[in-house]
């Protein structure tokens, strides 16, 4: 039996793929199996399979008949893995040399369920470029051991979290195969790292994070869209795939699989946040002026209003904050940031409409919610007593959200 097992899911996008897998089969530690999961490529992709197949008898290949998304595809892999530890790649990027050893060195000298490493961000095109120095910041992980139920409170935490992608960890395999074993057998894009995340966070006992380890190259920008305008109908995707998480997250806790904790409700609040702000940034970030408010009707269709509201709040908060530390009031930036304030002020009224905000026990909503009407008045864009926008900018809102 292996020691170690690498499953790739691939899924079109076949001219990577070799490069991913040369980057594993030259590794110095060669006690492997790669599980390459074709999920019903349309492309090239099953006879780039076959190649690499017969270039290496450690490479096995399972083909979906139906797509079925990221979640099957990795749980099948799973399913035929025979390491002791297992590992993910997706199928456009690779590894640096050495990397399996070194892991394999340390899951020798330190037991643990998880061994998170680092990542080198490869941008691929400009746009990634521009966004690959957060990404940096995201993917790289603090140094540190962390233990029971204080892995999960950590890792979807607003401060001093870690990311959520299952790329760049390794895994203790009875671990992950019983986290498989209890998800829902359901189609899930992308949101599936945060939802299995949640799970293998609930049932491991000790997670490392390594130092100074870029050793996954993530190759930002590849075979995607990265920069470009966002329709409509993708965000509404998007809204739906997040909530959709968050759903089969509840439906883990409220399940035999889930161990018993006391804090459920807040890890769950934690995830919420988090998935809330990815659809909410989305929409801020990428879709077109004249869809927005068409796009914040589909993310209320998938989530409650005052989720929606903490994260307008947010930006409100944000906005005000830079319009307050501009000492020149009338310059550009200043005039955009008092704009922008209000302007994402008057939608988070809006959104209140939809609920009894009084009523709401959503914590980072009512937390924005109080940081941002602090920044307002702070900056003498609203008064004490209504909290109305004092700007003559407010008829000008007005028009913008009808």
């Amino acid at each position: 039996m292996p020691i170690l097992s690498i499953v790739i899911p691939a899924y079109n996008n076949s001219r990577f793929l070799p490069e991913c897998v040369s980057s594993v089969l030259s590794q110095d530690f060669r006690d492997i199996e790669i599980i390459i999961v074709d999920d019903a490529s349309t492309d090239d992709t099953p006879a780039i399979i076959d190649d690499l197949k017969k270039s290496d008898s450690r490479i096995r290949a399972i083909r979906h008949e139906l797509n079925q998304g990221t979640l099957a595809a990795r749980s099948t892999g799973v399913k035929h893995a025979h390491g002791s530890f297992i590992m993910f790649i997706d199928q456009d990027d690779s590894l640096k040399p050495g990397t399996l050893l070194k892991l394999v060195q340390i899951s020798h000298q330190h037991p643990a369920d998880i061994y998170h490493f680092g990542v080198q961000v490869e941008a691929a095109n400009d746009s990634a470029q521009q966004a690959s120095a957060g990404m940096s910041t995201f993917l790289n992980p603090i140094p540190r051991t962390i233990q029971g139920k204080a892995i999960l409170q950590v890792q979807f935490s607003e401060d001093n979290g870690f990311d959520w992608h299952l790329h760049h960890k390794m895994f203790r395999a009875e671990l992950i195969q019983r986290a498989y074993h209890v998800a829902e057998p359901t189609r899930l894009l992308l949101s599936d790292d945060l939802y299995m995340n949640f799970i293998i966070d609930s049932l491991a006992c000790e997670y490392i994070a390594l130092p100074d380890s870029p050793w996954y190259f993530y190759h930002l920008g590849r075979g995607d869209t990265l920069g470009s305008a966002l329709s409509l109908s993708a965000l509404r995707h998007i809204s739906q795939r997040d909530a959709k998480a968050l759903t089969l997250i509840r439906q883990f806790v409220e399940s035999t699989a889930a161990p018993a904790r006391s804090d459920w409700n807040e890890r769950i609040a934690d995830v919420r946040d988090r998935l809330i702000e990815h659809t909410m940034n989305e929409w801020k970030d990428n879709l077109p002026d004249i869809e927005k408010n068409s796009g914040l009707n589909a993310i209320f269709d998938c989530w409650q209003a005052d989720a929606v509201a903490g994260e307008l709040y947010r930006y409100t908060r944000d906005y005000a904050y830079n319009y307050l530390q501009q000492p020149d009031k009338t310059s550009p930036t200043a005039v955009n940031s008092q704009k922008e304030a209000l302007a994402y002020f008057e939608r988070a009224r809006h959104a209140e409409q939809r609920f009894q905000s009084s009523g709401s026990r959503n914590r980072r909503y009512q937390s924005m919610k109080a940081i941002a009407n602090q920044h307002l008045r702070d900056s003498n864009l609203t008064t004490d007593q209504s909290q109305q926008p004092v700007s003559g900018l407010y008829a000008w809102i007005r028009h913008l959200l009808n």
